[in-house]
C-alpha cells in the first residue's frame, strides 16, 4: 500500500458526524426525539434506538492544507530550529538537551498537541490533540518540514539515545538497532518520524517493555520479530513497521479512517495503552506467512483477511497495521457471522445484517483479546444512572485505566475510549477526555457526554455498586447485560 497524502481525493462514504476543521464552523447538532428505526440491525433502548457503533471520520480527504496542517508546519519549523540549536552546544550557543526536552518535542511532533485546542466539533467537544496519520506521505519526503524536523530531532537525541541503550543488554541493543535500521531503510528516504517514535519509546522506558499477554516476548522482542520474520504476500515490511512504531508511541493516532470500525478500533487503542507488546504480537501474527495468531484467551484463532484493492473495494487509506487488524477484530466480534471489509458489513447466510458492532459484540472481542470477562452497563438514561456511571468512570480513570463507552452520535452510534475527567479552570465546567478512533483526543462537557452515553464496558469485579442500586428505568430492560 502506498503512503497516504494528506490532501486530495473524494470521500467514499457520507457521514453526519463531524465537519472539517478547514471548513466554516458547523451549526450545532440538533437533538431530535428518538424514533424507531426500520433498520434490521437497530434495537430499542431507553434513549431511543441502539445502533451498532459505526460512525466514521468525514474529514479524510479535504483538498488543500487544513488548519492542522498549517499549525503543524509552523510548529515543526520551530522544533527544527530548537534541534539545530542543540547541535551547536559545543560552541556554547545552547544548553544540553534533557530527556524531558526530547520527549516534549517528540510528543508535539507526533501527537499534534494543543494545535486545535479551541476547535469545536459538531458534538460539542473540543479537539485537544490531532495526531498526523501514521502513513502520511510527508514522513518519508525529504522536502517536507515534518521529515526535516524529525531528522533534526533524531540527531539531537543521539546522546540521550545512547545513554538509554547502555542500560539494555547486548542482545536488546542489537534488537533495537535492527528495528531502527529497518525504519531508516523505508523507501524512498527513510522514515525519521518513525525513528523518532522509536526513540520516544526508548527514552520513556517502554523498551524492552512488559511481556505480551499471549507470551512470546516483551515489546522489543515483538518489534524485532516484526522486523525479521517472513511476511505474507503483498505486505510492505517497512511501511508496516513504521506505522506500528508510531502507533505505539502515540496511541491516539490509531484511526479507523473510511471504515465503520470504531468499536474494533477502540479495542485496539485500549490494547495499545494496556499491553503494547500484545498489540505488536497480534499484528505480527496476521502479517506472518501463516496469517493467523491465537488471542490471549488461548482459544480464539484470528486470521488475516484478504488484502489488496479488489478485496477492499478500492485503495485502503488505513495504516498498514489497521488494514490487518481492524477487519480481523470485526470477524472475531461478530461470532458466526461473516464480516466483509469491502462492503464494511456483516453477513449471515449471504444476507447483510448490520454494520459496525453492537455492545455485546464488543464484549466478545474484548474478552478474547484481554482474556477477562467484560460487563456492559446498558440503557443508561436516568439522572441517578448517569451520576453512578460518571462516578465509576472517575474511579477507573483515576486508577490509570481506560473505559470504552458507546455514545449517541449524529443519527447513529459511536465508540470512544475515555481516559480521564477534569474541570476547566476558566469556566469551572466538568469535562470528560477521550480518545476518538478518528485519530485524535477530545474533551466534551460532562452534561453533553452523559446525555449521549448509552453503554459502558467494564470488568465485572469493578462494576459500580451504585449502578446496581440505581432505580431501574421503566424503558430500560436488560440494563446490565453480560456476554459469554
Amino acid at each position: 500500500m502506498t503512503r497516504i497524502s494528506s490532501s486530495g481525493g473524494t470521500p467514499t462514504r457520507a457521514s453526519q458526524s463531524d465537519t472539517s476543521v478547514a471548513a466554516a464552523q458547523p451549526k450545532p447538532e440538533v437533538r431530535k426525539p428518538a424514533v424507531t428505526s426500520q433498520d434490521s440491525f437497530s434495537r430499542p433502548t431507553q434513549k431511543g434506538v441502539e445502533r451498532a457503533a459505526v460512525a466514521i471520520n468525514p474529514d479524510e480527504f479535504v483538498p488543500g492544507p487544513t488548519r492542522r496542517d498549517v499549525y503543524n508546519d509552523l510548529d515543526v519549523q520551530k522544533i527544527r530550529s530548537q534541534s539545530n540549536s542543540i547541535r551547536s552546544f559545543s560552541e556554547g550557543e545552547a544548553q544540553p538537551r534533557t530527556r524531558e526536552d526530547a520527549l516534549a518535542n517528540a510528543d508535539r511532533l507526533l501527537g499534534g498537541a494543543n494545535f486545535l485546542k479551541l476547535s469545536e466539533t459538531a458534538q460539542g467537544a473540543n479537539i485537544t490533540r490531532d495526531a498526523k496519520d501514521v502513513n502520511d506521505a510527508a514522513d518519508t519526503d525529504p522536502a517536507s518540514p515534518r521529515h526535516q524536523a524529525a531528522v533534526a530531532e533524531v540527531e539531537a537525541n543521539a546522546a540521550l539515545e545512547q545513554e538509554a541503550l547502555d542500560n539494555l543488554s547486548p542482545e536488546e541493543r542489537q534488537q533495537y538497532q535492527e528495528v531502527r535500521d529497518g525504519l531508516m531503510a523505508v523507501e524512498p528516504a527513510g522514515d525519521p518520524v518513525a525513528t523518532l517514535a522509536l526513540q520516544k519509546l526508548l527514552l520513556e522506558g517502554k523498551l524492552p517493555g512488559e511481556e505480551a499477554l499471549g507470551g512470546e516476548g516483551d515489546l522489543l522482542d515483538q518489534l524485532h520479530t516484526l522486523q525479521t520474520q517472513e511476511l505474507g504476500e503483498g505486505i510492505d515490511r517497512g511501511a508496516l513497521l513504521s506505522d506500528v512504531v508510531q502507533e505505539l508511541a502515540t496511541p491516539e493516532s490509531v484511526n479507523q479512517r473510511n471504515k465503520g470500525t470504531c468499536a474494533a478500533t477502540a479495542a485496539t487503542i485500549q490494547l495499545l495503552m494496556e499491553n503494547p507488546a500484545e498489540y505488536v504480537r497480534l499484528v505480527a501474527g496476521l502479517a506472518s506467512s501463516s496469517g493467523e495468531v491465537t488471542l490471549a484467551d488461548g482459544e480464539t484463532v484470528m486470521k488475516r483477511e484478504a488484502l489488496g484493492a479488489e478485496a477492499k473495494g478500492g485503495e485502503d487509506v488505513r495504516s498498514e497495521s489497521q488494514e490487518l487488524l481492524a477487519p480481523a477484530f470485526m470477524e472475531v466480534a461478530n461470532g458466526d457471522k461473516d464480516y466483509q471489509d469491502k462492503t464494511d458489513a456483516h453477513y449471515e447466510d449471504g444476507k447483510k445484517t448490520h454494520s459496525g458492532l453492537y455492545a455485546d459484540e464488543f464484549d466478545r472481542l474484548a474478552e478474547a483479546v484481554f482474556d477477562r470477562k467484560v460487563d456492559t452497563v446498558k440503557g443508561i438514561g436516568g439522572a441517578e444512572e448517569e451520576a453512578a456511571a460518571w462516578e465509576l468512570i472517575q474511579e477507573r480513570t483515576a486508577a490509570g485505566e481506560s473505559v470504552a463507552v458507546g455514545m449517541t452520535w449524529g443519527s447513529g452510534g459511536h465508540q470512544v475510549v475515555v481516559t480521564g475527567t477534569g474541570v476547566d479552570p476558566k469556566t469551572g465546567e466538568e469535562y470528560v477526555e477521550y480518545t476518538n478512533p478518528w485519530g485524535r483526543t477530545e474533551r466534551m462537557p460532562k452534561d453533553e457526554f452523559l446525555s449521549r452515553l448509552n453503554s459502558m464496558h467494564t470488568r465485572p469485579e469493578e462494576k459500580g455498586k451504585e449502578l446496581d442500586r440505581a432505580p431501574r428505568h421503566p424503558d430500560a430492560p436488560d440494563r446490565i447485560a453480560r456476554t459469554g
